[in-house]
């Protein structure tokens, strides 16, 4: 009994002794992709990445000069960053009231649609909530915005209607005489 519980102890022994020198920096001898093996065999998330971090990251001289493929940049020691660029001196209109400077104003593109166009409408129907749907002669279809108030009278059938820009992106219908409703674009 007392022979079983040595070796039991012995044993254990053993593998303490046989992981820690598994997490010992793996800088004693080798080759770089030995000591990135001895590193994978611990099996302890934070002793294998102590292993791992104990590698220096230069070359040695076991390690092959010209290591390629997978992972390969990450075994050589990166170029020193490039200098940074001298500072630029600050040109004299920007700054503390820079604002009341005049500056030169960059160039729009020109916006060579019309703001207005006067169409047919072929049909017109309601959608059953007073917001009316229209077709036009050019194939576009427009649809109400707002509900149409009790008054309104829509665009008969060939009847030519004017549709222009508003504010904000948004359009504007004119139905004869009627007042300005107002409209977006569905196809």
């Amino acid at each position: 009994m007392l022979i079983g519980k040595m070796t039991l102890g012995m044993g254990i022994a053993m593998s303490v002794a046989g992981l820690s020198m598994l997490s010992a920096p793996a800088t004693a001898q080798g080759s770089l992709e030995d000591q990135l093996a001895v590193c994978a065999r611990i099996a302890k998330k934070s002793a294998r990445i102590a292993c791992y971090d104990s590698i220096p990251t230069g070359q040695q001289s076991g390690a092959p000069s010209g290591a390629s493929g997978f992972g390969a940049a990450s075994i050589r020691t990166p170029a020193a960053p490039p200098p940074p660029p001298p500072a630029a001196a600050a040109p004299a209109a920007s700054g503390f009231g820079a604002e009341q400077v005049e500056r030169v104003a960059p160039q729009r593109a020109v916006d060579t649609s019309p703001d207005e166009v006067n169409v047919a409408v072929l049909s017109s129907r309601d959608n059953g909530l007073q917001r009316w749907q229209f077709t036009l002669a050019d194939g576009a279809v427009w649809r109400m915005t707002e509900r149409a108030s009790s008054s309104f009278r829509p665009p008969a059938p060939n009847e030519t209607v004017s549709i222009r820009k508003a504010a904000l992106g948004s359009y504007l219908m004119n139905v004869g005489r009627q007042s300005s409703i107002r409209v977006e674009r569905v196809r």
